[in-house]
């Protein structure tokens, strides 16, 4: 057997090939993170291969984000068998061969291949479905969006606190339609106490869709005349552009959810049978599982998704609290949560079950855990038969 571990970068990959067992007649080989540097790997592990008369070839690389995307599926594309590996199990590869404080590109290269020579567990890599991958890039994406929307709301809200602290009261949200049409185009209080009453009125009636009109306007150009906010002009600017990146955000994030629902219609419908599971956290879902065939079991699954327990024993102590481990995807973690949240007032099974734990003594939320690790496994058989949710009886 030929064993290659490749250590991924930005601009070069760092790469150890050995046969079988013998470390010590290993080569390595730097190429870089582009296509003449894919070929020259390839070559050169056909060739290591050829001389040492074994044609059977494992490859491992860490998983590292969008840099280890390229080399992967190129790898994959050649035949090759490649696995991707968890940077934590790496790593501990890495200390356990030395005592000393050491980590250079060439060790975490030779500790990928002696992973893969000790772990009988090899699980090749297999591409996607082009689906699959755009819902996981898709979902991330939009979380990030989120993120800065939440972000650009917190500073308008600091902007508004500073100059016209009342207006905070007129509206229900700082953040609907028409409370940001106003700022937008007014700003500031010494803006909207010079407004004309009826421009004022008609754009909130406008943007409000009949609910408000000249009482608010009023109200708002009382306040804006007696107002204890800042008075400097600056903020005009602040909270002019905080508007317009908030609206921009959300108009990415439609536009994101928009493309997420076009696919999960089209592609995966099965798992939206369950209830609580929306096109948002669906897709996130299919995006971080992937290909589920890669997991042999549900508690597979459990593990990744980071809501398997963590348990602590050492000699004659026993740790009383078992928490989840929280070592898997975050993002499937969440969506799993959220959808437990909701599955819990629409299925009469996860009812119960629910119920049934907060008689135990349970807290909501630790209730609400057990809820997860029972979704997960439903959520394993439909991806892996492809079978829609059926309510239990």
């Amino acid at each position: 057997m030929i064993y290659v571990g490749i250590d991924v970068a930005s601009k070069k990959h760092d790469c150890f090939i050995m046969s079988n067992a013998d470390i010590n007649s290993g080569q390595l080989i730097t190429v870089s993170n582009d296509m003449e540097g894919f070929t020259r790997l390839e070559e050169f592990i056909l060739e290591f291969a050829n001389n040492n008369g074994n044609d059977k070839v494992r490859i491992g690389l860490e998983s590292t984000g969008h840099y280890s995307h390229n080399i992967l599926h190129y790898l994959v594309g050649c035949g090759f068998d490649t696995m991707l590996i968890n940077p934590l199990l790496t790593n501990m590869e890495r200390k356990a061969s030395s005592v000393r404080k050491t980590k250079t590109d060439t060790i975490d290269a030779k500790s990928i291949c002696t992973f893969l020579l000790r772990n009988q567990d090899f699980k090749p890599y297999a591409i996607k479905s082009y689906h699959n991958r755009s819902l996981k890039s898709l979902s991330r994406r939009r979380i990030s969006l989120i993120k800065q929307l939440i972000k650009q709301k917190q500073e308008l809200h600091m902007h508004v606190t500073t100059v016209f602290p009342e207006y905070l009261s007129v509206f229900s949200s700082l953040h609907i339609n028409v409370s940001l049409e106003i700022l937008h185009k007014y700003c500031i209080p010494g803006n909207i106490a010079k407004a004309r009453i009826d421009g004022l009125t008609n754009m909130i009636r406008k943007h409000s869709k009949g609910h408000h009109g000249v009482n608010i306007a009023i109200l708002i150009k009382d306040l804006a005349k007696n107002t204890a906010g800042d008075k400097s002009e600056f903020y005009a600017m602040q909270i002019r552009l905080c508007v317009e990146m908030i609206r921009t955000l959300q108009q990415h994030i439609k536009t994101y959810e928009d493309e997420i629902k076009k696919i999960m219609d089209a592609h995966c419908p099965v798992i939206l049978s369950v209830p609580g599971i929306s096109y948002v956290t669906g897709a996130i879902i299919i995006g971080e599982i992937g290909d589920v065939s890669l997991f042999q079991s549900p508690s597979k699954l459990l593990a990744f998704a980071g809501l398997d327990p963590g348990v602590y024993q050492s000699g004659n102590y026993e740790a009383n609290r078992i928490c989840a481990s929280k070592r898997g995807s975050s993002y499937l973690r969440w969506a799993i949560h959220q959808s437990a949240s909701v599955i819990v007032h629409h299925d009469n099974t996860f009812s119960d079950y629910y119920a049934k734990k907060r008689k135990e003594g349970k807290h909501h939320l630790v209730a609400l855990g057990h809820v997860s690790k029972k979704l997960i496994r439903v959520v394993f058989s439909i991806l892996k038969y492809n079978k829609a949710f059926v309510p239990q009886s």
